[in-house]
């Protein structure tokens, strides 16, 4: 192999680049801080891709912005472009993916990213037209059309042009199971699905969406990933998970699941809790379908219970039982106690120490900095593309599992190349525990 750049000499580059590729970036930096006396642009650039790989965005920036602006590249102007959006700051980070498609208009990444940045901030209009532009560039590219079928969870756009927008905006228009049927008839389901079977038949589009989860969100953000990074790396509850709270509904079947689907999307809470309706892949946690409502406090949660309670029984929707848990099931092995939800048992868990490993966490991750120009949306209440293909996934689920209840929502030859290979090996683990 020899060295692109004629400005550094081979017998110096090679080892620079043998230790990059093997993630060896400490010994990447030593050698780069002996040959400092080379081209500066080389060393810079290099520097700013190390740091880029090591998480160390500010470092990162600090190289790449060395550069000379007449050697900043595409690929350059892009990672500029992605450590700002890793530090939080999303309109900065949208300039550089702009600046890095002028320069190269074929480069889906800084698209990617650029669409990304946009979604951050809620103007899911620009968010969509950039990977609109992308699509256009790499149609068979699947990450692209599911970035762009998440937005319709958020966003539903006019323009029919575009062959998945479209498919999304007929299957919205194809109906929905109202609250007021009373009763939530098998046929009306069996015939919404039928009717966006035969829509999504006919548009010949490909999809592989893994997805198996529906949320219903508000603009309050629990910030789930933020609480699991601490919990994972520490093995501590953050404090904010001490005041969460869930309504859980184990549901009996898929058939009931969709059902619940539909009246999470008509049911009116004076607060909009945010909701979702999934089936379980987790190997040691019982019950195959769920419902979750989260509460900020035991009476919220209660109130929301007994409303709960009332309404299912009044829709025939089937369930094993309604229970308010507190928080996450992942810390039950770590903390027994925290399963109490009848004191608070905060100050019996929670160490004095504990918030400094939060801030540490916090200050590593930006995860103040990331809030700050961030936006959360409401999602939109109905059914639409995304769901259709999660509820499929759903249907795959029953299928393996042998839950026969699938049929009534649709009898047809249901396949499984939308989930992962690893999460069809879970549903057949759980298939055979059954």
């Amino acid at each position: 192999m020899k060295s692109k750049n004629p400005n550094l000499p081979q017998e110096l580059f090679l080892p620079i680049i043998d230790n990059i590729k093997n993630k060896n970036f400490d010994e990447a930096l030593i050698l780069l801080n002996n040959i400092s006396d080379q081209d500066p642009n080389i060393i810079n650039r290099l520097k700013g891709s190390i740091y880029l790989n090591k998480r160390d965005w500010p470092n990162s920036l600090l190289f790449y912005e060395k550069i000379s602006d007449k050697e900043k590249n595409f690929k350059i102007l892009n990672n500029i472009g992605y450590a700002l959006l890793k530090i939080g700051k999303f309109s900065e980070a949208s300039i550089k993916f702009k600046e890095a498609i002028n320069n190269n208009n074929s480069f889906i990444t800084a698209y990617e990213n650029l669409s990304i940045s946009y979604k951050l901030v809620g103007n899911y209009k620009l968010s969509i037209k950039y990977l609109l532009e992308a699509i256009k560039l790499m149609p068979q590219n699947q990450k692209l059309k599911n970035y762009l079928i998440d937005l319709f969870n958020y966003y539903e756009p006019n323009d029919l042009k575009n062959s998945i927008i479209k498919l999304n905006h007929q299957i919205s228009e194809v109906g929905t199971i109202k609250k007021n049927d009373k009763k939530l008839q098998n046929i009306n389901i069996n015939n919404l699905f039928i009717k966006s079977e035969e829509i999504l038949q006919k548009k010949f589009i490909s999809f592989n969406y893994p997805e198996t989860q529906i949320y219903r969100r508000n603009k309050h953000n629990l910030n789930c990933d933020r609480h699991f990074g601490i919990f994972n790396k520490y093995k501590i509850i953050p404090k904010f998970c001490f005041s969460c709270y869930k309504v859980q509904i184990t549901i009996k079947n898929v058939l009931n699941l969709i059902k619940l689907y539909f009246y999470f999307n008509n049911l009116v809470l004076e607060k909009n809790n945010i909701r979702k309706s999934m089936i379980e892949l987790r190997e040691k946690v019982s019950g195959n379908y769920k419902g979750y409502l989260y509460a900020n406090s035991i009476s919220e949660a209660d109130n929301i219970k007994n409303i709960i309670t009332k309404d299912l029984t009044n829709y025939e929707i089937d369930f094993e039982k309604i229970e308010i848990k507190h928080g996450c099931t992942e810390y039950y092995e770590e903390y027994e106690l925290y399963k109490n939800i009848n004191e608070d048992v905060t100050n019996q868990i929670y160490k004095e120490d504990w918030i400094n490993f939060e801030n540490e966490f916090d200050q590593k991750n930006w995860i103040e900095e990331n809030s700050k120009e961030r936006s959360y949306n409401n999602t939109l209440n109905k059914f639409n593309l995304p769901d259709f293909l999660i509820i499929k996934n759903w249907l795959i689920y029953a299928k393996i599992i042998d839950d026969q209840s699938y049929k009534k929502v649709f009898d047809i030859d249901v396949k499984t190349t939308h989930l992962s290979k690893t999460d069809i090996q879970k549903i057949q683990l759980r298939a055979k525990k059954n």
